[in-house]
């Protein structure tokens, strides 16, 4: 008998501290949930305080950009026919064949190289010609045949129309034999 009440007794005792464990175990969950709760509630805040800075930012550059806007929209005068140059490569004859597009914002820009587009041709075919073939085979041969030719028709379009205004020429077909 005195087995069967120290049995019980250690049953009751472990009820009894289960009982408190499952408290504790309770208390923790939902401390664990409470803090994570705080964890995220000030990570949102956080972002959300650090994107007004970034909105305040992208303000002053909108402004700026608003101030900086283009005088219309971007007109592009297409050159054609294509322009076919040929190269002496050793014993090869070689061409290129290049349909070019000029980029500009200014409507007497656009009326001056309609008006004066064979000295243009003139000289796009005589700049072009003075190209190295294996050059212009890379990336970077055609960039800085771009910028050349820019430069030139940004500098032609000064003397005829008075006002410089060539933002871009841009080779839409470039094909090389």
């Amino acid at each position: 008998m005195a087995a069967e009440q120290d049995l019980k007794l250690d049953g009751a005792t472990e009820e009894a501290g289960g009982a408190g464990g499952g408290k504790k175990k309770l208390i923790l969950i939902i401390v664990g949930v409470l803090l994570l709760v705080a964890i995220a509630v000030g990570a949102t805040w956080f972002f959300l305080s650090a994107g007004d800075a970034d909105s305040e930012t992208s303000e002053t550059v909108a402004e700026e950009s608003v101030a900086e806007e283009p005088e219309g929209p971007a007109q592009y005068v297409v050159l054609k026919p294509e322009f076919v140059v040929s190269f002496q490569v050793g014993p090869r004859q070689r061409f290129l064949q290049v349909s070019i597009e000029v980029m500009t914002r200014k409507q007497e820009i656009v009326d001056a190289l309609t008006l004066h587009e064979p000295m243009i041709r003139n000289d796009v075919i005589r700049i072009i010609g003075e190209q190295e073939f294996d050059q212009l085979r890379t990336a970077e041969g055609r960039v800085a045949l771009q910028k050349k030719l820019q430069q030139h028709l940004d500098g032609a379009m000064q003397r005829e129309a008075g006002s410089e205004g060539v933002e871009a020429v841009l080779f839409t077909n470039f094909v090389m034999q």
